[in-house]
């Protein structure tokens, strides 16, 4: 699987990711934006995660805004049925006002009716930034593979 495909994938895995925090608070604020992540994977809806991504996002790989969402656009086409997401939301550190810094672990396994069950365990880095028009957006973004006991 290329790269570039692969983070496309995990970027909406990151989607997945929802955990409590008080919307008032900029912490609160980025964990509302991972809550409508996930709701956008969750139903496959490409236009909600392209309104999240900044238009100065950039990946560790080179992809912007437009490649990142042709890819995920791609990887939510491909993988419609078949793939199962496990995500474990590590920490949300907020920089200062306007920059957040995300850690997650990603657990993909998919297969389908022909193929045998299949996974990976990924760890995920994504900055936040406050933009101007008071959303936050993701800006950047990172991942490496992980051991699979992380999704512990």
């Amino acid at each position: 699987m290329r790269e570039p495909t692969l983070l496309a994938i995990l970027l909406v895995c990151a989607l997945q990711v929802a955990c409590g925090g008080t919307p008032e608070t900029p912490e609160g604020q980025v964990r509302a934006k991972l809550a409508e992540m996930e709701a956008a994977a969750e139903t496959g809806d490409v236009g909600a995660f392209k309104a999240l991504l900044s238009e100065r996002y950039e990946d560790a790989i080179g992809n912007d805004k437009q490649q990142m969402t042709a890819f995920v656009t791609f990887q939510v086409l491909r993988h419609q049925r078949g793939r199962e997401v496990i995500v474990r939301l590590r920490d949300v550190q907020l920089i200062d006002e306007t920059r957040a810094a995300v850690t997650a672990h990603i657990g993909l396994a998919g297969g389908g009716a022909t193929s045998a069950l299949r996974g990976s365990v990924y760890a995920l880095d994504l900055d936040f930034e406050h933009e101007d028009d008071g959303e936050w957006r993701v800006t950047w973004a990172q991942w490496q593979r992980a051991a699979p006991g992380e999704l512990l």
